[in-house]
């Protein structure tokens, strides 16, 4: 039975919503260039704003154990992209890449209003989202260089350091495949009228690419995700090379990117889609709750933190954190307090946030660490190890390791530390105890994930 009017005008109301929020976004804060491992990982928000709002007046210091730190520049918005114990740090005028926190390996100055950092395996990529220019780096320093003829729109990296890019012309949009030495392989123009290139990716084994497109041409949207081969050896035989198609009405397929074995993951509005290397829907995940973050990050899984259950099903607790491997099981789950505002994923685990509390997940679901903070944090990067982070407030990046539960509090003068009660020979204020203290005991989580009472 074919929909209503009435109800196809709450569609495209609500389709003409989703391509304002990617407009802007994109214009703004970076977001609709949806990658694979989104400068370690971070979506978040289905296209919302990336970082919380500062507390007016409010300054915090770290109860946390400070190994090494940095200062960083508030005018110049800062990045960091995390190889294990080495980093990468993306400002406006460039990039530093750094062994360690004092040991400066290289840098490359460059001048972007609005850079977008994202990385994959060992490789970084700084796009310009307000210009043309893709800039390409190994760990030795800069590969190549990519300049687009229209406004850059989104980007992606393999592990091997080839790169996907979306732009759009006067006219129409181009589609952009290039391998690790920058030299361009594979080229596509979309020029229909209604139809909107939103993600790619370029799968690990350098043979295929995909590409997720939006057709409002119809009186229902059309989601389609199309599977094209590289090598002309493999693409002789098709068509524009295009060797698959899936189709998905009346959904939105914002996000797709590369698992293991070549499986290509889809993530819609309806469900999270596994696509096999032959171009064929292997499973689905259906979704009966709204997604406030997702993630590809880690090629193994995944990850999804659930919102508010959608009216009319059968939705899950909000808050609810899912792992979903490469053959479409959940392999594990978290259940997090209230909405979800922070997602980082590495090969180390998960690290969430959730009205200024962050937590430390294991990949098999279990916390590792909590920690309270005030409002300025901005990322909180695992390294080495999931207890080992980066974590990044507006002025300064620190690399601490998390215990149990922590917590950190305002800044207080000499003479008003005495009127704080001291909790574990730390001075915090009432509305700062640390998250699981109860009745007088801090109670903190082990790595293994039994509770302790101290």
């Amino acid at each position: 039975m074919r929909k209503s009017r009435q109800e196809h005008k709450k569609k495209d109301k609500a389709l003409i919503t989703l391509l304002i929020v990617l407009t802007v976004a994109g214009a703004t804060a970076g977001l609709i260039y949806l990658d694979t491992f989104y400068g370690t990982g971070r979506l978040r928000g289905y296209f919302s704003n990336v970082f919380q709002e500062d507390t007016e007046g409010e300054k915090t210091e770290q109860v946390v154990d400070s190994q090494e730190e940095m200062t960083l520049d508030e005018s110049s918005r800062s990045a960091f992209a995390v190889f294990g114990t080495s980093f990468l740090l993306c400002t406006k005028d460039g990039v530093k890449y750094f062994n360690e926190m004092d040991d400066r390996k290289w840098n490359d100055t460059f001048d972007m209003t609005a850079p977008q950092l994202i990385s994959e395996g060992s490789y970084a990529a700084v796009g310009d989202m307000s210009g043309k220019t893709i800039r390409v780096y190994g760990e030795n320093g800069l590969l190549y260089t990519v300049q687009t003829e229209g406004e850059l729109i989104q980007f992606a990296l393999n592990s091997n350091g080839y790169l996907s890019v979306i732009s759009k012309g006067e006219t129409a949009y181009s589609i952009q495949i290039y391998n690790a030495g920058g030299t361009l392989l594979k080229g596509r123009v979309e020029e229909s009228d209604g139809v909107f290139p939103l993600s790619s990716d370029v799968s690990d084994d350098n043979k295929s690419f995909a590409i997720s497109y939006l057709d409002t041409s119809d009186i229902e949207p059309i989601s389609r995700v199309l599977l094209f081969y590289i090598n002309t050896d493999d693409s002789e035989n098709y068509t524009d090379s295009m060797f698959a198609a899936v189709e998905k009405n009346d959904e939105v397929i914002p996000k797709i990117g590369f698992m293991q074995a070549g499986i290509l993951a889809a993530v819609s509005d309806y469900a999270v889609y596994g696509i096999s290397s032959a171009g064929q829907e292997a499973w689905s995940y259906p979704l009966a709750n709204r997604v406030q973050q997702v993630s590809l990050s880690n090629k193994s899984y995944v990850v999804v933190a659930l919102g508010d259950a959608i009216a009319n099903k059968d939705g899950r607790e909000k808050g609810l954190v899912c792992w979903i491997d490469s053959s479409g099981k959940e392999s594990a789950s978290y259940q997090g307090e209230g909405d979800i505002d922070y997602l980082c994923v590495s090969g180390q685990g998960v690290v969430i946030g959730a009205d200024k509390v962050y937590s430390g997940l294991k990949n098999n679901g279990k916390l590792a660490w909590s920690y309270r903070t005030a409002s300025d944090v901005r990322d909180i990067l695992p390294m080495e190890q999931l207890e080992r982070v980066m974590l990044v407030t507006k002025n300064e990046a620190v690399i601490t390791q998390m215990k149990g539960t922590q917590t950190a509090r305002p800044v207080v003068s000499d003479e008003a530390k005495t009127e704080h009660e001291v909790v574990g020979g730390t001075s915090v204020e009432d509305d700062t105890l640390p998250v699981a203290e109860e009745s007088g005991k801090q109670e903190t989580q082990s790595a293994d994930g039994e509770k302790q009472t101290e």
